[in-house]
């Protein structure tokens, strides 16, 4: 961080200097100004400028994030001004120079904008490291849910759809091993209509799932946002920030995903699709309401199959959403626009059981999510070059009901017993019938609600341009659900006991943050300095004086800076680099959880006889709340080189993060003292009822136990390269090429030593695993690295109204590699509760000798796949002006080498993905 503040800071002290030792010229003069959209006001960014004299090019440069300009000449009186961007009419005027103001340019869509097809993601021309989707892209692509969309990032790659689970995203990562590293997917923030997606009140989990169950693969608690409940027909563009995000956006370790959903007249459109794994019907229009009032309104409906030749695990998807538009223009120079949206949606999931296979027909899951949401956002823009140029308010709110039904029919082979107390203390436990029905339910109710402000403002220092942006937010999180609902002396599983929770019982959690931020923009010379530096401030409220995050205040600071170089022959070159922080505060559940019961069976005599039978039991209700939790911070540097000549645009980005404080579910060690009663001087026939422990002898014992709290212990350490190129489209065959790809690696370890439960040995009729624990360093390590690229034909023949795409998917490599982990533990905890060094003596221990790990511990396993090429084939038909017929087929083709593994021949095959739909508009 140092050495990167003090790069910039030479840059700039250079630069400066180099101006200041400038001959002066008394015609030499920089030609400012500012463009944006004429329509919203918003900045124009990447737009071509240019001055010409005589029809000669005297001089050019490219609009930055900000829209702003800066073209250094020498000219006097007329000079034709030219400015072009993809998606607006050309301004083309005369202008007399120098001028003594800033130029104000605005830029209209219309009818005779540039017409352009992009069918593939494409990179942003801006400071940070960002994939822009359009709507044709995504019409091209002919998605089911936004999972579909990340095959169009670098080192993406086309899935067969996986609807029967949650669907949680992985930005710039090799493939997260277990939901221990779920922080990277946790910390991915969803953006719509710049109002935030709220994940964490989310509660919906069967606790003591096993890893068979419907439940598992569904519940998302730890990973955030389910991909699957985002439709994309009514979204106009995608932004994916996987650089460092301005510091307007917080809440987030990994980057940001910013969706921008269509607010235009468009005409009544239709998608309808089919393909293995499911249907879709969707529908939408925009409507021009009197003067300035746009409203926009669609809906659709998703029917899957987790697996096309199961009809008993399906997926639903049900969305409505209206959304209003209204502008008023106040004088010359001011527009105050208001946007409200109103959004309804129903998932459910839902899992039967094959009447011709099962014998329990009363088998059976469903998870519903019932969302609605509103967000009202009113803009005052102001339309000067300086000075004050936008304030905003917005509020959303949303509210869920979510509910998990599952009912299963239990048969058991032996005697289990169920704990019924709520409290510590001893207990009678109650043996469970050998058949019964258990009905478990989950019911959340999580609110969201989120105040947000900002102003932005320009201004000019020196030579420098300013752009400032300052605002807050404040985020309010709670669940009003009446949570975990059972009865305990039915349980699903009878190896586990668990007691009922209440959701509306656990307090809210509220998140205040404020930033600022300043975008400045430095001509030096043909040279331009972009960069942009801000800094946010976090706070958790609401929180009990003895958590450590208490009052406490988290910063992040964000930098990022780019440098434009003069145009050479055509070709325009950029190199841009970044540095930031970013927090993510923990959900509800990490800091407020369910209570853990340990009951251990201090009596157990069983008899023929069910009267007879009875089981004490010694309970213990333990709170695993970590006071000390932090909230999980990524650090994340990058650079990025581009360059381009004409149409041809190339990229290359490298990039490391580093999070070591990743939420982790580690285990707490103890010791737990109970009671051991000696049944077997019990004479059965003189019993008349159950037998009384006060005529039974009796010892204390002592056995060292854990259970589960949430600790910042994970550490996921990432560094990657992301290239792009696309070309113009070959004159002959209309036909662009693009190549994108992307080299992952990715490290997830534990960073705090973990606990370990002793094997399963017995000594001298001593359990070790009872009376020892040991204390290791390094117990779960993964090295993981991928590479894939991506080869894109696209054909665009206007006159035919045709889109021919062509990608061949190239996995190149795949590892992982599990280096040595700890087998030795640096200490150990006895039934004491007390923590010992591990020394060399204790390797020859009768009993503390076990705590030294076999199996795979301490040494090296790896794992490698090799290349194969995926073909896939899309194609888009326009019939006239409302018809249009779209197909693709995915790995119709590919090519898979086999190979051999330790003597073992490795064969794959990937099965064809097909699918097609219809669009009309009206």
């Amino acid at each position: 961080m140092t050495k990167f503040l003090y790069i910039i800071g030479l840059l700039l002290l250079t630069a400066m200097s180099i101006k200041a030792q400038q001959t002066p010229k008394m015609s030499a003069y920089i030609l400012r100004g500012s463009i944006t959209n004429g329509d919203d006001a918003t900045a124009v960014v990447g737009a071509t400028v240019r001055l010409f004299q005589q029809n000669k090019l005297v001089g050019g440069t490219v609009s930055g994030d900000s829209g702003n300009f800066s073209v250094q000449c020498s000219l006097k009186g007329s000079a034709r001004f030219r400015i072009s961007a993809i998606g607006f009419q050309e301004v083309d005027t005369i202008i007399q120079v120098p001028l003594v103001k800033p130029l104000y340019i605005r830029m209209y869509t219309g009818n005779s904008a540039m017409k352009e097809v992009v069918v593939t993601a494409s990179e942003k021309k801006g400071i940070t490291s960002t994939t822009i989707i359009g709507q044709t892209a995504m019409e091209h692509l002919q998605p089911s849910s936004f999972t579909d969309l990340l095959a169009l990032l670098p080192g993406g790659m086309t899935k067969i759809p996986s609807l029967g689970s949650a669907n949680v995203i992985t930005l710039r990562e090799a493939g997260s091993p277990s939901s221990q590293y779920a922080t990277s997917s946790l910390g991915t923030k969803f953006i719509v209509d710049g109002q935030p997606i709220g994940t964490d009140a989310n509660m919906q989990y069967i606790a003591g799932a096993f890893q068979g169950d419907a439940d598992n693969s569904r519940n998302h608690i730890s990973y955030g946002v389910d991909m699957r409940e985002i439709p994309t027909d009514n979204i106009e563009r995608v932004e994916v920030v996987r650089g460092i995000p301005s510091v307007k956006y917080g809440e987030l370790t990994s980057g940001l995903i910013n969706i921008t959903r269509k607010r235009s007249q468009t005409p009544l459109q239709i998608r309808l699709k089919a393909d293995e794994y499911g249907k879709l019907i969707s529908a939408g229009k925009g409507f021009l309401l009197a003067e300035k009032w746009n409203l926009n309104v669609d809906g659709g409906l998703l029917d899957a199959k987790k697996e096309p030749r199961n009809q008993f695990e399906t997926y639903k998807r049900l969305t409505i959403s209206a959304r209003i538009q209204r502008k008023w223009k106040l004088g010359e120079h001011n527009i105050l626009e208001w946007n409200g949206a109103t959004d309804y949606a129903l998932n459910v999931d839902n899992v039967k059981t094959d009447p011709e296979i099962q014998i329990h027909k009363e088998d059976r899951y469903r998870s519903s999510y019932l969302k609605i949401g509103m967000n009202n956002r009113i803009v005052y823009r102001r339309l000067l070059p300086l000075g004050l140029q936008r304030a905003s308010f917005a509020y959303t709110a949303s509210v869920a009901f979510d509910k998990i039904h599952q009912t299963e029919a239990v048969a058991l082979q032996r005697d289990y017993v169920v704990p019924l107390a709520y409290e510590s203390g001893e207990y009678d436990g109650l043996f469970l019938p050998f058949q019964y029905i258990s009905n478990y339910r989950v019911e959340g109710i999580p609110f969201y609600t989120t105040f947000r402000g900002e102003t932005e403002w320009t201004a000019q220092t020196a030579l420098i341009n300013h752009r400032i942006t300052a605002g807050g937010e404040f985020m309010l999180n709670k669940n009003y659900g009446r949570g975990q609902i059972f009865d305990i002396t039915r349980p699903l599983h009878a190896s586990t006991a668990r007691r009922p929770r209440s959701y509306k019982e656990i307090p809210a959690t509220n998140i205040l943050s404020f930033y600022v931020e300043d975008n400045a923009t430095l001509p030096l010379g043909k040279h331009q300095l972009t960069a942009m530096a801000g800094l946010r401030t976090t706070q958790m409220l609401n929180i009990p004086a003895n958590y450590a995050i208490h009052r406490k205040l988290f910063a992040d600071t964000r930098i990022n800076v780019q440098w434009d170089f003069p145009q050479v022959s055509g070709f325009k070159f950029f190199v841009s680099g970044g540095f930031g922080m970013m927090t993510k505060m923990p959900t509800i559940l990490d800091l407020y959880p369910d209570y853990v019961y340990k009951d251990i069976t201090e009596m157990n005599y069983w008899d023929a006889r069910s009267e007879y039978k009875r089981i004490h039991i010694r309970t213990y209700k333990l709170s695993p709340v970590n006071p000390n939790l932090q909230p999980a911070r990524n650090k994340k540097w990058e650079i990025r080189l581009g360059l381009d000549k004409g149409a041809h645009h190339f990229s290359i980005t490298y990039f490391q993060e580093d999070m070591k404080d990743g939420f982790r579910s580690t285990a707490r060690m103890r010791p737990f003292v109970y009671k051991k009663y000696d049944t077997s001087g019990i004479n059965p026939s003189t019993l008349t009822g159950p037998p009384s422990l006060s005529t039974l002898p009796v010892v204390t014992d002592t056995i060292l136990d854990g259970y589960g709290i949430t600790e910042n212990g994970s550490r996921i350490k990432k560094q990657g390269i992301e290239f792009q190129y696309s070309s113009p489209r070959i004159p002959l065959i209309q036909t662009r090429i693009t190549i994108n790809g992307a080299w992952f690696r990715t490290i997830y370890e534990n960073s705090i030593p973990l606990f370990s439960s002793a094997p399963n040995v017995v000594v001298g009729g001593i359990a070790i695993a009872d009376k020892y624990a040991g204390y290791y360093m390094n117990t779960d390590k993964y090295d993981k690295q991928i590479f894939t690229s991506n080869f894109i034909f696209d054909s665009y023949v206007d006159k035919l109204g045709l889109i021919l795409s062509a990608t061949a998917e190239c996995f190149w490599m795949s590892s992982t590699k599990r280096p040595a982990t700890s087998s030795v533990p640096m200490g150990y905890m006895d039934i004491t509760g007390t923590v010992h060094p591990y020394t060399e003596a204790d390797k020859n221990n009768s009993y503390l000798r076990w705590l030294v790990l076999s199996g795979t511990a301490g040494q090296d396993m790896s794992s490698r796949e090799r290349s194969y090429m995926l073909l896939n084939f899309k194609a888009t038909k326009q019939f006239g002006k409302h018809l249009s017929l779209s197909f693709f087929a995915d790995r119709v083709f590919y090519i898979a080498p086999d190979y051999s593994v330790n003597g073992f021949i490795v064969r794959r095959t990937f099965s064809p993905y097909f699918g097609m739909e219809v669009g009309l508009k009206i």
